[in-house]
């Protein structure tokens, strides 16, 4: 894994228009995409295209590119079948990598099962109105020809932030529907991507940026994780909004490049010898000090003998400096203790990260939060699962401990992180 890809709909959503014209934004050879969406009007024989070009507009003060396409079209509606065939047709007729075709083959497939799903009808007596359009080959076709151009398809990990659906309601060829239209609900049902009302009413996602949104498999996230930016796309629809800009914002990066030397930083350590309290109340406090948002780097407690040969617990906690008053406070309510020694020092620390590893072990899917470590050559140290991660999965599957870890740690190393 060398790049991370966040993409963020969490303001005015996701459509095929935006995501196509923010990785343009971002670089993707815009000459490319329009020279093969041209071309799919080969296989849309009732259509005709009249322009196509990348723009870059404003939107509520920030700069983003813009998708303009201008075409006729005679059929307002197409079997589901021939719709498919269409799109298969252009990806296997067009310059596309095979993880670019299977890309965009999966995305209207998930726009077709969800259409089948919503009307009860069989694909095959499945007729589908604003998605069946040319304007939706473009989406998808422009998307996959800028996925592979930026080589996004390769060695990465995506990940979304909770998608603006909007509000209000939509007419479309059916009549009236609220937003989310059930389109849209079926999509991320089936995805189990976090949606979110608002803020605007209006329709804000669209099924094919949708589709193409969840065939990205991305890993929802609530803050971005820890990655360098090394570029940022901005796309923009047709729809204006007052005060709030139509954008969805595309970032491109890598894992942070902290592996050029062995680092040191400083650190405080807590330390004081109890001898008077149980082993159940040390065994609280260390579950109380552990959670303290992972400022806590260490608990030990040791066996020891002190003076008059009475037994005794050593505390030793190891914190950031910033929380060593609140970690004292704690010590002293919990212990009784009367006195803790104090002492700043300096540690050495392999360069690592976290990352954040999507998996899927009896059709449940879960999360692994992932520490790699690398020596100051940049080789491979070290690659852990988070424990506790671990367990809760065990937990939910009803799982031995032991298999889940070894099914867990075979699940990463299929997602090729051990190459970053």
């Amino acid at each position: 894994m060398n790049k991370i890809i966040i993409i963020d709909p969490q303001i005015t959503g996701i459509s095929g228009d935006m995501l196509l014209s923010s990785l343009v934004d971002s670089g993707a050879n815009k000459n490319k995409i329009i020279k093969n969406i041209y071309k799919i009007q080969n296989y849309f024989q009732d259509a005709k295209i009249n322009k196509i070009d990348f723009i870059k507009t404003e939107t509520n003060g920030i700069k983003a590119t813009k998708f303009i396409f201008d075409f006729d079209e005679k059929l307002k509606e197409k079997n589901a079948v021939d719709m498919y065939r269409i799109i298969a047709d252009c990806c296997h007729n067009i310059e596309l990598s095979e993880k670019a075709k299977k890309f965009t083959i999966e995305s209207i497939k998930t726009i077709i099962k969800v259409e089948s799903i919503i009307h009860n009808k069989e694909i095959k007596d499945l007729h589908l109105h604003e998605s069946s359009s040319i304007d939706t080959g473009a989406d998808l076709i422009g998307c996959a020809t800028a996925l592979d151009d930026l080589d996004l398809l390769n060695n990465s990990i995506f990940y979304t932030t909770k998608v603006a659906v909007g509000g209000g309601v939509t007419k479309f060829s059916h009549g009236i529907i609220p937003n989310p239209t059930n389109s849209i609900l079926e999509i991320f049902r089936i995805s189990k991507i976090p949606i979110k009302g608002g803020p605007i009413d209006t329709e804000l996602t669209t099924p094919t940026g949708a589709s193409m949104l969840v065939n990205l498999d991305p890993e929802n996230i609530k803050d971005y994780p820890e990655f360098i930016p090394e570029k940022i796309g901005y796309g923009t629809g047709t729809k204006e909004f007052k005060g709030i800009p139509n954008i969805l914002r595309i970032s491109i990066g890598k894992p942070p490049d902290i592996f050029s030397n062995i680092l040191t930083d400083t650190v405080t350590v807590l330390e004081t010898n109890i001898d008077d309290i149980s082993g159940e109340i040390i065994g609280n406090l260390v579950d109380k000090i552990s959670t303290k948002d992972g400022a806590v780097k260490d608990v030990t407690v040791i066996n020891g003998i002190t003076k008059k040969n009475r037994p005794t617990y050593i505390l030793r906690i190891v914190c950031s400096n910033e929380i060593e008053k609140k970690i004292a406070e704690v010590i002293f309510q919990e212990t009784g203790t009367l006195g803790i020694r104090k002492s700043r020092t300096e540690r050495y620390i392999l360069g690592r990260f976290n990352l954040l590893i999507p998996i899927e072990i009896e059709k449940e899917s879960f999360v692994v939060n992932v520490k790699i470590s690398k020596n100051s050559n940049g080789e491979l140290i070290n690659i852990k699962p988070e424990f506790d991660d671990i367990k809760k999965i065990a937990d939910k599957i009803n799982y031995p401990l032991k298999r889940t870890i070894e099914i867990v740690n075979n699940l990463i190393f299929q997602r090729n992180i051990y190459d970053i």
